[in-house]
């Protein structure tokens, strides 16, 4: 599975696309410009979009977690800077041994994805959100996800794929900070839950427990 959402990327480039023929269809219709000259009214046109559209992505990509930026956070909803990759454990609640835990956040202004790697098994978030509280001052990263076990295990669940939902509440004013909160799954036959402890690690991505 994987989310079905809005594409914000084709919706920008579509809508530029249209201004620039419906700015072409008024120039001609009223006589502002003649054909002849109409690429080079649009080549002016351009010189504009250009920056704003250069500066869009520089914002997604890269100025939303500066620190200016993230002082900005409340007057934007700018989601806090959780980029890179988590250390921690997971504990069963059945009682099963303490697992060594990683997820490694995929995360730009407008998209945030969640891979988790456990010593029995892989993930990839389908869903994924920062929630706060009221007041906007503590956040969660929320995420639904799909997982697999690993076809190495020995025993008879070994690649057998399921769905889980996490909750993880971030303290960024810790050093390091840490991640901590809770998981479930629809694992069956015997639907599983417990607690996990994460630490932010590095920006670098493994892919794997290691």
């Amino acid at each position: 599975m994987k989310a079905y959402k809005l594409n914000i990327k084709s919706i920008v480039v579509i809508v530029g696309i249209l201004s620039l023929f419906i700015y072409s269809l008024v120039l001609v219709v009223f006589h502002i410009a003649k054909t002849e000259e109409l690429g080079e009214t649009l080549l002016h046109y351009g010189y504009i979009i250009a920056p704003i559209t250069i500066l869009w992505v520089a914002l997604d990509h890269y100025l939303w977690h500066t620190r200016l930026f993230q002082l900005l956070r409340k007057s934007f909803n700018i989601p806090p800077d959780i980029r890179g990759r988590w250390e921690g454990k997971l504990e069963n609640a059945n009682g099963s041994p303490v697992q060594k835990f990683v997820i490694e956040v995929e995360q730009t202004l407008t998209t945030l994805k969640v891979h988790s790697f456990s010593t029995v098994g892989h993930s990839i978030s389908i869903l994924s959100e920062i929630a706060s509280d009221t007041h906007e001052e503590s956040f969660t990263l929320c995420f639904l996800w799909e997982g697999q076990t690993h076809t190495d295990t020995k025993d008879m669940h070994q690649g057998v794929r399921f769905q889980g939902y996490t909750m993880l509440n971030l303290q960024e004013h810790e050093s390091p900070r840490t991640l901590k909160g809770s998981y479930f799954t629809n694992f069956k036959p015997t639907q599983t839950r417990g607690g996990i402890e994460l630490r932010w690690v590095s920006k670098k991505f493994s892919r794997k427990l290691e």
